[in-house]
C-alpha cells in the first residue's frame, strides 16, 4: 500500500472487509504511532509541556484545530481559503474509491488526522476537559481539514437529539454497486463506560444507519443534520454549522450522485 502524501503507512491497518460497522484497530494504530509522532502515547497524561515533534509539526496535520480562544477573524479567513479551492463543487459530493485498499489508505488519513487533533486537544485542554463535551469543535476541525487535505466530500454529522457530532466522508466505490461513509470520530472515547480506544474510524454503509454507544444509554448517534462544504460557505462563520440538512437521507442522494476524485496525493 503506497504511502499518501504526508501521511504515515501503519504496518498494523488492515480492513477485513467491506462490510458495515468494519472498521481500524485504533489501538493497535495508536501504538505504532508512537514512533510517528515522537513518541507520545495518547493515554497517558501530558499538559502544555507536551513532548514529542513540537506544535508546529502536529498542526501541519491539523492545519484548522480550533481553540477557544483563537481569533475568530483568522480562523474564518483560514477556512475560506480553504474552501476556494472547490469553487466548482456546489452541493454535497462523495468520492470515488476504485477499492478496498483505497479506502483503506482514505481510513487511515482520517485516522491520522484526528490522532494529531487528539494530541492538540489534551495539550490545550479544550474546554478544561477534552475530550469530554468537544465533540463539535473537534469534529469541525478535522472536516476542515480534511478538506485541506483535498477530501471536499468531509462533512460535519451531528445529532440533536442525542448531543453528538463526528465526521463523515461519504464514498461510492468504482463499480456505483457499494455506497457508504467512511465515519472519523475524534471524541470517541468519550461515549464509552471504559475503554474503548480513541480516534474511531470505521465504515457505514448506505444512506441509513445506526452507530449506538453507551452515550445517552444506547442510543442511536445517527446523524440528523449535516454540514457538508456547501453549507460551511454559505454560513461564512465556523459558529454556524449546526444547521445543515436536516433532511439526511437527501443530503446523501445528492452525496452518492455527485462522485468526486479526492485524496491526498499518493507517494510511494
Amino acid at each position: 500500500m503506497a504511502k499518501i502524501g504526508p501521511f504515515f503507512k501503519l504496518n498494523g491497518a488492515h480492513l477485513n472487509a467491506l462490510r458495515d460497522g468494519e472498521g481500524l484497530d485504533t489501538q493497535v494504530l495508536e501504538r505504532e504511532m508512537i514512533q510517528n509522532n515522537g513518541g507520545i502515547d495518547l493515554s497517558a497524561q501530558f499538559t502544555s509541556s507536551i513532548p514529542g515533534m513540537g506544535e508546529e509539526t502536529f498542526r501541519f496535520f491539523v492545519p484548522h484545530f480550533k481553540r477557544e480562544y483563537d481569533n475568530r477573524n483568522v480562523r474564518e479567513r483560514e477556512m475560506s481559503k480553504t474552501l476556494r479551492k472547490y469553487s466548482q463543487i456546489s452541493g454535497p459530493c462523495s468520492m470515488k474509491v476504485d477499492s478496498t485498499d483505497e479506502l483503506l489508505e482514505h481510513m487511515l488519513v482520517g485516522y491520522e488526522v484526528a490522532h494529531f487533533h487528539y494530541i492538540l486537544g489534551k495539550k490545550h485542554n479544550m474546554r478544561g476537559m477534552f475530550p469530554r463535551y468537544c465533540c463539535g469543535t473537534s469534529s469541525r476541525s478535522v472536516a476542515l481539514s480534511l478538506m485541506d487535505f483535498n477530501y471536499p466530500n468531509a462533512a460535519y454529522a451531528y445529532s440533536h437529539r442525542y448531543d453528538h457530532g463526528y465526521v463523515i466522508l461519504p464514498f461510492v466505490m468504482a463499480n456505483e454497486s457499494i455506497k457508504g461513509s467512511i465515519v472519523v470520530d475524534p471524541t470517541y472515547d468519550q461515549l464509552w463506560n471504559s475503554d474503548k480506544g480513541r480516534n474511531a474510524v470505521f465504515v457505514k454503509l448506505g444512506s441509513e444507519w445506526e452507530y449506538k454507544t453507551d452515550w445517552k444509554k444506547g442510543a442511536n448517534l445517527f446523524p440528523d443534520d449535516i454540514s457538508s462544504m456547501d453549507i460551511f460557505r454559505e454560513a461564512g462563520s465556523i459558529v454556524d454549522w449546526d444547521e445543515g440538512y436536516r433532511d439526511v437521507r437527501k443530503y446523501f442522494a445528492r452525496a452518492f450522485a455527485n462522485p468526486v476524485y479526492a485524496g491526498a496525493k499518493r507517494s510511494q
